[in-house]
Formats: structure tokens, sequence, C-alpha cells
């Protein structure tokens, strides 16, 4: 039967409810005024019957593919907004914004890169263009509505791991307000992200008593209670206790700590770290050098999901290998004289 209007009960809005050659739909059309209901149930209609005949990728649009994507909790953060102001879409969804998902392959996702971004490096493209139309497409292909897509990203050189030595933080923390000196302790000392760390609060999540404060927002969903050793602990109970409320730290966004960052270290004369390679990058380092964590340890402190991602730590410090090199049995040798084992022997004494 043919797509037709009706009421749901307890909501105002129109519903659309029907079949188009053998496509059923029960949606809402989002209001309730009869006539835009119409015109959104002859465009439904439509899109079906067009669908029925030349398939789903050429009938299915990327900004509808996204919509479903992130209505299925995809991360949103690249594909764009909409523009009240000029009835737009913003970055991928505004650039393929009448585009069928079927037409949509390595030489138009080569192009949007270039227009979106026209100055950005490959990393940025890589991250900004290629992850999220890829997941935009393999979302489709899950629903039946595209094959699965064979995209090739830029070729990105691998990043430089960065972290703060402890000369380097005891040169900068004296330039720090004393909100800033928390917080940098605070990521240095618990490896958390700065978006974890800006939503920690005090009367639900710091126990200073207990020496711990939770994350209970991270990257992979899980929650993470994280010990504050001496520095942390001292630093955050110089807090006056009447104003231990609401959140520990009040920037309103991650954005708002770069400028202060970057400018204490211009004061102290070091360089700049932005929040995750003084925290995070820095935590693992020190849990490496200082602690001699080998990396399934690391993985575990740091709330990493696996081994491959504290990989970019292991040349730290010598580690397992070293240990394990140092239990291999003695070559005796003649090669090898009296002399230079003693003086070894005397040397590790």
């Amino acid at each position: 039967m043919p797509l037709k209007l009706v009421r749901r009960q307890g909501s105002e809005h129109w519903y659309i409810r029907g079949t188009v050659r053998g496509q059923s739909a029960f949606e809402t059309t989002g209001t309730d005024n009869q006539e835009a209901a119409e015109a959104i149930r002859i465009k439904r209609e439509n899109e079906l019957l067009e669908r029925s005949v030349f398939g789903a990728p050429a009938t299915t649009t990327f900004p509808k593919a996204a919509l479903s994507y992130l209505e299925d909790g995809g991360e949103g953060r690249f594909l764009g907004k909409f523009d009240k102001a000029t009835g737009r879409w913003t970055l991928l969804i505004g650039h393929f914004e009448h585009t069928p998902i079927g037409k949509i392959g390595q030489a138009e996702i080569d192009a949007a890169a270039k227009v979106v971004y026209p100055t950005a490096s490959p990393a940025t493209r890589k991250r900004q263009v290629y992850a999220p139309i890829s997941a935009v497409l393999h979302h489709a292909a899950r629903k039946g509505w595209s094959p699965v897509p064979r995209i090739r990203s830029p070729k990105v050189p691998p990043p430089v791991t960065k972290w703060s030595t402890l000369e380097r933080l005891e040169t900068l923390l004296p330039h720090c307000s004393p909100k800033l000196q928390r917080l940098v302790l605070f990521l240095t000392y618990t490896g958390a992200r700065i978006s974890e760390v800006l939503r920690v609060e005090w009367e639900r999540d710091v126990s200073l008593a207990r020496r711990t404060a939770i994350l209970r927002r991270t990257k992979n969903g899980k929650m993470r209670t994280v010990h504050l050793p001496d520095p942390l602990l001292i630093a955050l109970a110089g807090v006056p206790e009447k104003e231990r409320k609401g959140k520990v730290f009040k920037w309103h966004a991650r954005a708002a700590v770069y400028g202060p960052l970057r400018r204490a270290c211009e004061r102290a004369g070091v360089e700049y770290l932005p929040p995750h390679q003084q925290g995070r990058h820095t935590f693992a380092s020190w849990l490496r050098t200082y602690a001699k964590r080998d990396l399934r340890g690391l993985m575990e402190d740091g709330g990493w999901e696996n081994v491959q991602s504290v990989m970019r730590y292991a040349h730290v410090v010598p580690g397992e290998t070293a240990k394990a090199v140092d239990q291999l049995p003695n070559v005796h040798s003649q090669c090898i004289s009296s002399e230079a084992v003693a003086k070894l022997k005397q040397s590790k004494a």
C-alpha cells in the first residue's frame, strides 16, 4: 500500500506508514503541521520508489548515511554541522550534500580533502577527512545500502613522541598560576586526557582521604580510577575546602587551556608541550623510566586498549629486553681476558 500520514498515540507529530514496492516505512515526519508532513511523505515515497528501481547506493545521499551513523552513536566531530544562518551543512556533509554514497570513491574523497582542508597536512586530512568518510561508508555497508568501501588514506610518517623531563617541569611550574599548576600536575601524574580531566568534579569524583580520583568518561568508554601521588595530592589539598565544589578545573573547554599553558612555557623559557604530551606522554614515559613498568603494565596503568597503543613508549628505556639478555649464559672464550672480566665485575659492584 502507498505511504500515508497517521497519528501515533501520545505524539503530536504526524507519522509516515506504508509500503512501496516491498519496502516498508514507519517513521516520524518530525512535525505536527499536516501540510509540511504531506510534503515529507511525498518526498519519502519518491525516495523509496527510486531506491526500488536504481538501488540504495544511487539514492542514499552522504548526509543521510552520515546522520544515520551519528544516530547509531558515531563520532561527528569532523563530519560537519548545520549552519542555521546559511541553511547549509559545513565540512564533509556540506561538500557531499547531494552526493549519493554510490558515487563516492577514492577520487572523490581525494578531491574533498583538498577542497575542505586546502592547506592541511596529510596527517590532518587522514584524521579529519579519510577516517570519518570511511566510518560513514562502512556504516552504510552494514546497513546494506552500499558495498564495503576500499579507501586508501595518505601515508603519514609516524608521529614523534614528546614528553616533559623532570627538569623541564620543575622549571615550568613556578611560572604557572596555582590552578594551572594543579592541572599540569594532574595531567602528568594520572595520564588522563584533557577532556577527561575537565569533567572531574570535587564531590563526586575526588577523595583526598583515599588519594583517588575517578575518570568517568574516557575515550574507550571505561571508567578509570587514578591514584593521587604526593605532589598532586598536596596541590589539590591546597584548594580551600569551601572552594571544593563543582568542577575541579574551571576551564569551559580544552581549547581554553592551550593559551595559558603556552604563555607559561614562554615565561619559563621551555618548549611548549600541549596537554596530551605534557600529560599522557609524560606519564607513560616516566612510568617506563622511573618505575620500570613493562608495556603490559603500562597499558593497564593508563587505560590503553591494547599493547600496540603503548608501543611508542617501548624505546624510552631498554626495558624487558635488557633484563632478559642479561640472563643469557656467559661465553667463556680466550678472546675475553681475565683482566677485562675482573674490571667488568668491579664496575657492576
